[in-house]
């Protein structure tokens, strides 16, 4: 007769040890995700700052040289499309405009939320977000120069 005593050992995962190990992988990335999504919206806002920056150096060479005669109100006139910071696969993920006061980074399609404004006030700034609910929720103020 078997011993009343011995102890059997199996190597096989109890339901509880699964669902525990489960749990703590799912705590990991509820950690981890939010995470890197904020870091991937940062280098994007990143990318418009510097491209914003680019547009209003360049916009203000173009006003301070009389031989212009006029003022830039298009980032077109400033010729500065390919020296404009792109992402991957050639396509901006804001769209770009510029006015008498202000250059204005608008995200469109490639950037996944459509509308968010960052805003830089001509000649050297404040920067600022739109005041629409889109921008406020989309961005944080603190990425901001």
């Amino acid at each position: 007769m078997a011993d009343i005593n011995e102890i059997h050992s199996d190597k096989r995962f109890s339901l509880v040890e699964l669902l525990m190990i489960i749990m703590l992988v799912g705590i990991i990335f509820t950690i981890v995700v939010p995470l890197s999504i904020q870091k991937k919206n940062h280098e994007k806002i990143a990318e418009s700052i510097y491209n914003l920056q680019l547009i209003a150096r360049e916009d203000q060479n173009f006003y301070n040289n009389p031989d212009n005669g006029y003022y830039a109100f298009d980032v077109g006139m400033l010729n500065i499309d390919e020296s404009l910071f792109k992402k991957t696969d050639d396509q901006f993920i804001f769209d770009y405009s510029l006015t008498d006061s202000t250059a204005v980074a608008t995200t469109n399609e490639n950037y996944g939320i459509e509308g968010a404004q960052v805003i830089y006030f001509l000649p050297k700034g404040p920067w600022s977000l739109g005041k629409d609910k889109v921008s406020t929720s989309t961005f944080d103020s603190v990425w901001l120069p």
